[in-house]
């Protein structure tokens, strides 16, 4: 455990030594922002409405939502309360990429890369390939700029994005299952 704890610390500092630069910090700041599940999971809750109203993509909405539930029980209830573990910018209160030194709630697992593998797995069973490339892409990207801004550790973001992938595929399993056991009009008053 002590060569995984030392690995993580090595990783993060030489991102913060080797990556860290002034210019690309506000887009790591931006790309956080799309994994705030407080914030833009607001939209995400929207786009998975509008999914749902529509016929060809319904199972997909109903996934989404699913994946976030997923993430915020799993992730933000159980995990980090049961784990506990301190965030690299409480453990290093002197190393500072936000100006207000960061969240200070705990960090394992990354609930940012959780939710973003969550929703984009579960976009991804439902889209075609090249837009849940994206949108997996993009989960990376969120996923790499929690340890950009010294808020997670790299095991932090594995585990967030390993939890994301496998709820996010469950809760598309899921949504076939709900789909198949209600009729649509229980679920929204939407024209076939």
């Amino acid at each position: 455990m002590d060569m995984i704890l030392g690995a993580d610390t090595a990783a993060i500092f030489w991102i913060q030594n080797h990556l860290v630069h002034p210019w690309l910090t506000p887009w790591m700041i931006g790309a956080s922002s799309l994994g705030d599940l407080h914030g833009l999971g607001i939209i995400w809750c929207l786009l998975a409405g509008v999914l749902i109203y529509t016929r060809k993509y319904r199972r997909v909405g109903i996934a989404v939502i699913l994946a976030l539930l997923f993430c915020l029980v799993v992730g933000d209830l159980a995990l980090k309360n049961l784990i506990m573990r301190a965030r690299p910018c409480v453990t290093y209160p002197l190393v500072t990429v936000l100006a207000d030194g960061g969240p200070t709630n705990y960090s394992f697992p990354s609930g940012h890369t959780f939710g973003a593998f969550a929703m984009a797995s579960a976009l991804a069973c439902g889209v075609r390939r090249s837009i849940g490339t994206v949108f997996l892409a993009l989960a990376a990207l969120i996923g790499f700029s929690r340890m950009y801004l010294f808020v997670h550790y790299p095991t932090d973001v594995i585990a967030g994005a390993a939890l994301g992938i496998f709820f996010g595929v469950a809760a598309w399993r899921l949504a076939e299952r709900i789909l198949r056991n209600f009729p649509p009009t229980l679920i929204c008053r939407c024209k076939k």
